[in-house]
C-alpha cells in the first residue's frame, strides 16, 4: 500500500452529471517520510494550492512525481497522473480525473470519466 494525498476539484461528475465536489486520490508528493511539520500523506489541497515536500536540493526532492521518473526529455516540473476518485455528491467511486501538477501544484484537470470508461 503506497502513500497518497487527495486533491479536492469542483467538476461535473460523470455519473450524475451535475456539479460537486470530487476527492481525487494522488500519489504526487506522497511519502510516509516528512519533515518537521509531519509525513507527505493523506493531506488534502485544491488546484492551485502547492503541496507540502521536501526542499530542493533534498535527495528525495526529485521523487515528488507519482511515478518517480527522471527523465531529462521530459520537463522536471510537469507531471499528470489518473486518480481514483469519489463524488461526494452521488457516491460514485468509479470516477478517473486527470489532474495536471506543475512544481507540486495541481493545475488543471485534463479529463473526468468513469474507470469502466478507460
Amino acid at each position: 500500500m503506497g502513500a497518497f494525498n487527495w486533491i479536492v476539484i469542483d467538476d461535473v461528475c460523470a455519473t450524475c452529471g451535475r456539479l460537486a465536489k470530487i476527492r481525487c486520490q494522488t500519489h504526487v508528493a506522497s511519502s510516509y517520510g516528512g519533515d518537521e511539520d509531519g509525513r507527505f500523506f493523506d493531506e488534502e489541497y485544491r488546484l492551485g494550492e502547492r503541496m507540502r515536500w521536501w526542499e530542493p536540493g533534498h535527495p528525495k526532492f526529485v521523487e515528488w512525481r507519482h511515478d518517480g521518473r527522471i527523465d531529462p526529455v521530459d520537463d522536471p516540473l510537469l507531471d499528470e497522473e489518473a486518480c481514483y476518485s469519489h463524488c461526494l455528491l452521488c457516491e460514485s467511486d468509479d470516477l478517473v480525473v486527470v489532474v495536471r501538477f506543475r512544481d507540486l501544484t495541481p493545475t488543471e484537470v485534463l479529463g473526468i470519466s468513469r474507470e469502466k470508461e478507460g
